[in-house]
């Protein structure tokens, strides 16, 4: 089989699914697709009480699907090998017969609109593929796939056969509601409703694991289908990385405080998303070859979510260890952290994932800064749009952050070149840098055609006629650094300067 990717890099091995004595002549495949996970994760959350829940919430969505999964395989008469894949929110299951969706569909529906309102929900999609289009055709039956999982993504609820009314706790004000989700009632005379409190304690028991585990009754009660019980396997996938000290999760106020050095440098979060760019376009293409049969397809779908799931968390417990795992899986990221460590983080993680997949795919990511009262719901959705103006930019492999949007190549060139060149004037003065990126804004402008801004090249010499020694060798090459830094890169030198004064002001 034609490797799309090294996988060495993080001791992952395929294991290839044997499909051949799952396929009949014909066949049922059901898809299922988590849809809102951004909502079921942080809508109404509050900041203060978000590390006890992010990442058990996250871990939810896989056992659910997980659950769901072997649901169905037990009501077919079949064996889990039938379960193609539950990676990253979604499942597939290939059945040797045609299923009842549309009765699984309510159940599902049921349960998101009584105990989540509706905010999200699993959307199912069956089709009918007989044997030889699986084996002849599956570049073509896979987008088929794809068309119907995007449809069904515009029928999130039945609303014409279904109760669309929903029914919310009586009496619910502002002392009796659960201060972490902020939509439930508080169980009689506890802190937090039913459902947070199990998302707490199932938090608790995954930042304690340390190896894999077979659990068959977690805390977290999903009675969706009465009767039914199944094992979930809490492997190193699910458990991610979150910071912890002897015992507890660490709040974000805490990671917050851990950043930059002790007596140096703003406090403060850096909210990480990245993923992928052109996945969809990628795998359709005839040269990568990864549609043309399921086995290459899924070693391709496997192998990008190993990367992201275990690589990154191997990276965070040996380097980035005040980095929280929000979500790492499929293709795309979602970290919370120490606003330095964050940075560096995006830095070595574009690369080493350029190396993996062979420069065949690149990684855009969106950036913030933000103290850690900042809630965490408005900073998922503004990451969420940094993320999406970094999409923007052509050819893609970007980043976005203080209001910038630059291509990795020209960022990290320029952040190499300027780290060497600042290693001895880490003492220089606040004001100076604050100048550097006046003439930074300045040469944008001049850039659009505003003569005036021009000036900033006189500007930059004197600022370093008064405040440099630009006889001395040193100096001298400083400043024609900068200048051809600022006068060709203006927006990735503005992005080294505001990291280097961050790590070096107070507050």
């Amino acid at each position: 089989m034609q490797n799309h990717f090294n996988n060495k890099i993080y001791n992952f091995q395929y294991k290839e699914k044997d499909i051949d004595s799952t396929l009949q002549d014909s066949n049922y495949l059901i898809v299922g697709d988590f849809w809102g996970i951004q909502s079921f994760i942080f809508d109404g959350l509050s900041t203060k009480n978000a590390a006890k829940v992010l990442r058990a919430k996250s871990a939810y969505v896989q056992i659910l699907m997980e659950v769901v999964a072997k649901y169905i395989c037990d009501q077919a008469g079949v064996r889990y090998e039938h379960i193609l894949t539950t990676n990253a929110g979604k499942f597939e299951v290939l059945l040797p017969k045609e299923f009842d969706v549309e009765s699984l569909q309510k159940k599902l529906d049921s349960y998101f609109l009584k105990n989540f309102y509706g905010l999200s929900g699993i959307g199912l999609v069956g089709l009918e593929v007989s044997k030889n289009e699986w084996q002849k055709s599956y570049k073509v039956f896979r987008e088929k796939v794809a068309k119907a999982v995007e449809a069904k993504k515009f029928q999130k609820f039945d609303l014409i056969n279904t109760d669309c009314v929903l029914e919310y706790e009586q009496d619910l004000d502002n002392q009796n509601l659960c201060p972490i989700c902020n939509i439930r009632k508080k169980r009689d005379g506890k802190e937090e409703c039913k459902i947070c409190k199990g998302f707490i304690d199932f938090g608790k028991r995954l930042a304690d694991f340390t190896k894999e585990e077979f659990v068959s009754n977690i805390d977290l009660k999903i009675d969706i289908f009465e009767g039914f019980e199944c094992d979930v396997v809490i492997d190193r996938k699910l458990v991610s990385y979150v910071p912890t000290n002897d015992k507890d999760i660490l709040t974000f106020e805490q990671i917050a405080n851990n950043s930059c050095e002790k007596e140096k440098g703003i406090k403060a979060l850096g909210i990480l998303k990245a993923d992928v760019d052109g996945m969809g376009s990628f795998i359709k293409e005839k040269e990568s070859k990864v549609t043309d049969s399921f086995e290459n397809f899924d070693e391709f779908s496997k192998g990008i979510d190993s990367f992201f799931s275990l690589h990154v968390t191997d990276m965070l417990k040996q380097k980035y260890k005040n980095i929280y795992t929000v979500f790492a899986g499929g293709d795309d990221l979602f970290l919370v952290g120490a606003w330095d460590e964050v940075m560096e983080f995006a830095r070595e993680i574009r690369e080493k994932f350029k190396t993996y997949i062979n420069n065949k795919l690149s990684i855009s990511f969106g950036i913030a800064i933000a103290k850690p009262s900042t809630p965490i719901s408005y900073l998922a959705n503004h990451t969420e749009e940094l993320l999406e103006a970094s999409k923007e930019v052509e050819g893609k492999d970007a980043l976005t952050i203080w209001d910038e949007h630059v291509k990795w190549d020209s960022y990290l060139e320029v952040y190499v070149k300027l780290d060497i060149a600042f290693k001895d004037y880490k003492n220089i003065a606040t004001t100076t840098i604050y100048r550097l990126l006046e003439f930074c804004s300045m040469s944008k402008k001049a850039k659009n055609g505003d003569i005036k801004a021009t000036i900033w090249k006189s500007k930059l010499n004197y600022l370093f006629s008064r405040n440099m020694d630009i006889n001395k060798e040193k100096d001298k090459k400083l400043m024609e650094i900068l200048s051809k830094s600022i006068d060709k890169n203006p927006k990735e030198t503005k992005l080294f300067l505001n990291e280097f004064i961050y790590k070096r002001r107070e507050g």
